[in-house]
């Protein structure tokens, strides 16, 4: 990191090579295209490298990288406002074809919610982050964490119960 700051090459390769994976992961699930994930990725390694001087050493770098990609990554998406087509899944038999159902609804359910309102959910739901690092990674409070929460369940249940009369 010392050597990154000082401008040696060698030493920011180092550190875009071993975030990369984790960046591109984090922006392909906000943008749901590979190409607006590696521009997003592009985009936010550019801006981490710009700022590495407000780097704090006591957080992980592929953290803080992370979330600057998921915030350029929902920059994008705003700019270009993409529509994304649910794949059409065929139906299975009795209570796999029920399965399949839900799969289908919760997968339109979330995306039907706003991506930072869906990556605070995947990070939370899905991958069991804490609520504490998931404010800190999106430079939010807990309790703001825990509205966006409220809110994007009450979205999911709300969407559920319409396609379940």
């Amino acid at each position: 990191m010392l050597r990154a700051r000082t401008g040696d090459d060698d030493a920011v390769a180092a550190l875009v090579r071993g975030a990369a994976p984790v960046v591109l992961a984090a922006a392909r699930r906000v943008t749901r295209d590979s190409a607006l994930a590696e521009d997003a990725a592009q985009e936010a390694f550019l801006k981490a490298i710009r700022a590495l001087d407000r780097y704090r050493p006591e957080a992980s770098f592929r953290a803080w990288v992370r979330a600057i990609a998921i915030r350029c990554a929902i920059d994008i998406i705003r700019r270009r406002r993409p529509e994304y087509a649910l794949p059409d899944s065929a139906p299975a038999a009795g209570d796999e074809e029920a399965r399949h159902e839900d799969v289908d609804l919760l997968r339109a359910a979330l995306e039907s919610l706003p991506p930072l309102d869906r990556e605070i959910m995947i990070a939370r739901e899905i991958d069991g982050v804490s609520d504490r690092v998931i404010a800190e990674r999106f430079d939010m409070s807990v309790t703001a964490i825990r509205v966006r929460m409220h809110r994007a369940r009450r979205r999911i249940r709300a969407r559920f119960e319409e396609a379940r009369p």
